[in-house]
């Protein structure tokens, strides 16, 4: 319902001459949405949500809702949909104007109708096998024996798209660490450092760890160290070896010390809305500018402790080329570095950029950079 309260609210602003009260307001989405994007019966819907507000507020505000959404019900097929194409898309679409002018001006119409049509989708999820410990055919084996459907990634063995995560979470291989949830563009991101064994790798925001656990599946004999401002993100990690609490911008460690720093940054998260769609109703487009003035003085922060030689991985869920391409220009002019193909199916690119309406994948920049 969250990813369609633009549109939602709309209609109800429609039928309603003063604001709604919040209990109220979510009755009455809950009830469109169910009507116009669940196709039920709209003569059931309507006289459940009557009967709960008569119950549970009173006759005045069930007669309210019973008002507005009969109103609806009638005039459903004539309704006044803005002309102007930015208004028409971000009312359809429910997205906000800003957003939509933005893609707008950057993709043209034809793209960016695409784009918002796939964030609008039900996603998938995506699990990341440990081929170690088991193969792909094997998990796919089990986890349809047990009713859930499964579609193999589109560049990595240990990438599996399912339709159900609940189940995955409660399964035994999810227990005992065979399988945990990551999509395929975040393991891209931790397949791309190419780790050896001995190298020294920093995940410099680390998160919960699962990029952490990523490496240390790839490469048995390496140090890996993970911070992250937040103890509490890093106390959720099962191995809990090398963690340091530590704002990256001003971090503890020594100059050069590390082969390898993953960067998968903090940003606007714009790529994962269609699995976050609360996401575009809290942003707003400043807050693109301020994350990458905050990316690039991570990455600034952090270019010292790399190692003349090593390599920086910048990933960040995002397309936006404030967050992307535009960071990366803007530390050329400070530091010395060459790009290099994070990801050597890609055929001589200088960065990965996952684009949702062309890959069908989260949005997602990757980005490696060797030290000079």
């Amino acid at each position: 319902m969250v990813r369609w309260k633009g549109y939602l609210n709309w209609i109800l602003s429609r039928y309603a001459n003063k604001e709604v009260k919040k209990e109220t307001r979510y009755l009455i989405w809950i009830s469109l949405y169910q009507v116009v994007f669940m196709k039920k019966s709209y003569y059931h819907v309507i006289n459940e949500a009557v009967e709960y507000a008569k119950r549970e507020k009173g006759r005045n505000i069930a007669n309210f809702v019973n008002a507005v959404l009969r109103r609806y019900v009638r005039e459903k097929d004539s309704l006044p949909y803005p002309s102007d194409i930015i208004s028409h898309l971000s009312l359809t679409h429910s997205f906000p104007e800003w957003l939509v002018n933005r893609w707008l001006t950057r993709f043209g119409q034809e793209e960016t109708e695409k784009l918002l049509t796939i964030l609008n989708k039900t996603p998938d999820f995506t699990i990341r096998i440990n081929l170690k410990k088991i193969s792909r055919d094997e998990v796919i084996q089990i986890l349809e024996g047990k009713g859930i459907k499964t579609r193999i990634g589109a560049f990595l063995e240990s990438a599996l798209h399912v339709d159900k995560l609940t189940p995955v979470i409660k399964d035994p291989l999810f227990k005992k660490g065979l399988i945990c949830i990551q999509d395929e563009t975040s393991q891209l991101a931790g397949w791309s450092l190419q780790s050896q064994d001995g190298d020294s790798i920093l995940d410099a925001c680390a998160g919960s760890g699962t990029k952490t656990q990523q490496i240390r599946e790839h490469a048995n004999n390496t140090f890996v160290v993970s911070t992250d401002i937040e103890i509490k993100r890093l106390k959720l990690m099962k191995d809990k070896t090398n963690l340091v609490v530590s704002d990256a911008c001003n971090n503890p460690f020594r100059k050069e010390a590390f082969n390898i720093i993953l960067l998968d940054a903090p940003c606007s998260s714009l790529g994962i809305i269609r699995k976050h769609p609360e996401i575009k109703w809290r942003r707003k487009e400043e807050d693109i500018i301020s994350f990458g003035n905050y990316q690039l003085d991570l990455l600034k922060a952090l270019w010292d402790n790399l190692k003349t030689g090593g390599y920086m991985v910048y990933s960040v869920c995002s397309f936006e080329p404030e967050e992307t391409v535009n960071v990366i220009e803007r530390l050329k002019r400070e530091r010395k570095f060459m790009l290099e193909n994070p990801l050597l199916f890609l055929f001589n690119k200088e960065y990965f950029l996952s684009l949702p309406h062309e890959t069908g994948m989260d949005g997602f920049f990757i980005a490696k950079l060797k030290k000079l």
